[in-house]
């Protein structure tokens, strides 16, 4: 029999905005962000497994963040299950049962080519979870083990008790679908439409030798918020002129500058708690930077540049330095 692969790929995200309220009884925090796909991507492939059941390999994609983390010890491949566990299993088990099928009803192997880091406030777990669905879909359809792939909002309704972050990674891998506002705890989505020239922010994206638990995350702020370390939740909106901002053309850098004015995120007091070192990045002195913020609920660090050119630099001179830095664009546009 013919070997049947499938191939899809998933953006990681940063958040230009985080508002998080105080906790629900649920547990759950109110949230009012904006999501942002970055140019790189998690790649999921679905192709005939040798056993019953799924599989799951891993490889990590050259010169990435990833990458940089592991050539010095400070990433190791076994840091990520390749189990049930793993987000990309359970999204392959939804999409099978979706399709009314079981697990043994095939022989299914996922290999993930990772580049965004784990644990790094950057929704790798999400873009691996949103790319082993499109993969899946379309490998069963191939397989010829059912009739249609399934529509966007199948896509969402599946990816919606995946994680937060994930039916916004599932419609970001779609053209023009990598700005949105998300409401609710993140999966309640409006998407910004973006014009066919929109101009990129150029940022560059800093990984940190650890990863942060993002309940820690939160609950460190909901301490720090009763002890009065922290502002109090405020209003849960991400700002027009933001949104403004952003899809502009005209005077591009009047328009980086603003929007770097405008950024905000409630999770970077309580990241910067947990892991000081990111302090000497937020207030490095360095002409290149436009802002620089902590990415959802870290310890990544976002730096806001005012074109490509200055990001490169910029993320050279990180590296020289000793710290794991790439150059990309935000939001990605495929």
């Amino acid at each position: 029999m013919h070997v049947l692969e499938t191939r899809a790929k998933a953006p990681g995200k940063v958040n230009l905005y985080l508002a998080v309220g105080n906790p629900r009884e649920d547990g759950y925090h109110p949230l009012a962000t904006l999501f942002s796909s970055v140019n790189i991507y998690e790649t999921v492939t679905a192709r005939d497994g040798q056993e019953p059941g799924i599989t799951l390999s891993l490889d990590i994609v050259p010169v990435s963040l990833v990458d940089q983390q592991h050539h010095v010890g400070e990433f190791d491949l076994a840091e990520v299950p390749l189990d049930e566990s793993n987000l990309a299993h359970r999204a392959a088990v939804s999409m099978v049962q979706a399709h009314g099928l079981t697990v043994n009803d095939l022989n299914l192997h996922l290999h993930i080519d990772k580049a965004v880091p784990v644990a790094g406030g950057m929704a790798g777990g999400s873009a691996d979870a949103a790319a082993a669905l499109l993969a899946v879909d379309q490998y069963l359809y191939e397989r010829r083990l059912t009739e249609r792939t399934l529509g966007l909002e199948e896509l969402l309704a599946l990816a919606a008790p995946l994680g937060a972050d994930v039916p916004f990674v599932v419609r970001a891998a779609f053209p023009l679908g990598g700005l949105a506002v998300g409401e609710g705890t993140g999966t309640e989505l409006r998407i910004v439409e973006l014009p066919e020239d929109m101009i990129p922010l150029d940022i560059v994206l800093v990984a940190a030798s650890e990863g942060l638990s993002t309940p820690q995350v939160f609950s460190e702020l909901d301490e720090g918020r009763a002890a009065g370390l922290y502002p109090e939740a405020g209003e849960l909106q991400v700002p027009s002129g933001l949104l403004h901002a952003l899809t502009q053309t005209e005077a591009p850098i009047a328009r980086i500058h603003e929007i770097g004015r405008q950024l905000r995120n409630d999770l970077q007091g309580p990241a910067v708690t947990l892991a000081p070192d990111l302090e000497t990045i937020l207030t490095m002195d360095n002409e290149s930077m436009v802002e620089a913020f902590v990415s959802g609920s870290g310890p990544t660090v976002a730096i806001l540049a005012e074109d490509a050119t200055a990001a490169d630099e910029l993320a050279a001179a990180l590296r020289r330095r000793g710290r794991h830095a790439i150059a990309t664009q935000t939001p990605a546009m495929l």
